[in-house]
């Protein structure tokens, strides 16, 4: 298989991430075939992971080609000014805009159980109802920290739970929309990355639609309108 590069020059690689495939390799996991490797071997360069996207998230994704430049570009993901948006379909009808900052906990190796400073900003694209009793927003997401399944976290915590979100979601929900509508996955995309390139300074707008197995799902449900996704 091969994967959409969105950018590439001497330090970074920018590309789509599928739903459903890892990263990289995990000890919790039994795959064979991970995002990393696969593009390393599709680019012929070796490629240094810099953040990370769920197994069922899809989108936008930047590997450094050097050491040296992961560092930068770690330090540019940091920065205040490099904008993550995600899109999420999610329980209820949310407000039009509204930040979440609840603290999380940290669950990594050694660390489990402090908590966290994480900050969440939420746009509202879209909200209505399936059938005659599930109320249902598309929202944009921009993460200001990055903290374990924050956005999914964070959203749970206002009972707005991502559908097919199979740790914080409810588990009736998601097998109706898969069952009835094909859900494939977690409806959780990263759309958009904007930063400022850690070598060259030019501002990198990184841009990733909709993927089909997302879109498709949009379409097959009669409530959910059309247009809005054709932009997406």
């Amino acid at each position: 298989m091969s994967y959409r590069i969105l950018f590439q020059d001497k330090h970074l690689v920018a590309t789509s991430k599928p739903g459903g495939l890892l990263v990289h390799r995990s000890a919790r996991s039994s795959d064979r075939v991970f995002l990393l490797q696969e593009l390393r071997n599709q680019i012929k360069k070796r490629v240094y992971p810099i953040h990370r996207l769920d197994r069922q998230a899809s989108g936008v994704m930047v590997f450094a080609l050097s050491s040296k430049d992961a560092k930068a570009l770690q330090a540019a993901m940091a920065a205040e000014s490099t904008k993550k948006q995600y899109l999420c379909f999610a329980r209820g009808h949310s407000k039009d805009e509204f930040s979440i900052d609840r603290p999380l906990t940290n669950r990594s190796k050694g660390k489990k159980g402090e908590k966290q400073e994480a900050r969440t900003d939420f746009n509202t694209i879209w909200r209505g109802r399936i059938g005659e009793g599930l109320d249902c927003s598309l929202l944009y997401a921009r993460l200001h920290t990055g903290r374990h399944h924050q956005i999914r976290r964070h959203l749970a915590g206002e009972t707005h739970f991502i559908f097919g979100d199979s740790n914080y979601g409810k588990g009736g929900i998601n097998n109706f929309l898969r069952e009835t509508y094909e859900l494939p996955r977690m409806f959780l995309h990263a759309t958009r990355l904007e930063l400022d390139h850690p070598i060259t300074g030019e501002r990198l707008e990184l841009f990733d639609p909709l993927p089909d197995d997302l879109r498709a799902f949009w379409e097959r449900v009669t409530e959910l309108p059309a247009a809005i996704v054709e932009k997406l």
